[in-house]
């Protein structure tokens, strides 16, 4: 049996961990500061992979500097846009809870 070399494909793959486990953990911070008050499972996990796309995009519209770097994406905008999808959450919560008098 020969051993299949790919010295290319551990560093791809071990920069896609970084950014997971970074966008998952600043997701759950997002969520757990906002706290939406849904009870789904998954939703830290969705607001920081959300959250690292729109924040992209949120920072990259306003021009803004992009802070400290891990695994090439920044980690400010990141969690802004965590923010910003917990933020969305909590706001639909609020509206389904309805009127509270």
């Amino acid at each position: 049996m020969h051993a299949v070399e790919t010295p290319s494909l551990v560093p791809q793959v071990w920069e896609i961990v970084q950014l997971t486990a970074v966008a998952l953990l600043e997701g759950y911070a997002a969520e757990r500061l906002l706290d939406p008050g849904l009870g789904v499972r998954g939703l830290p996990a969705l607001c920081g992979l959300a959250g690292l796309y729109v924040g992209a995009w949120m920072w990259d519209a306003g021009g803004w500097s992009a802070g400290p770097v891990l695994a090439g994406h920044a980690l400010l905008p990141t969690f802004a846009g965590s923010l910003m999808v917990a933020g969305i959450f909590k706001l639909v919560s609020l509206g389904a809870a309805g009127p509270r008098w």
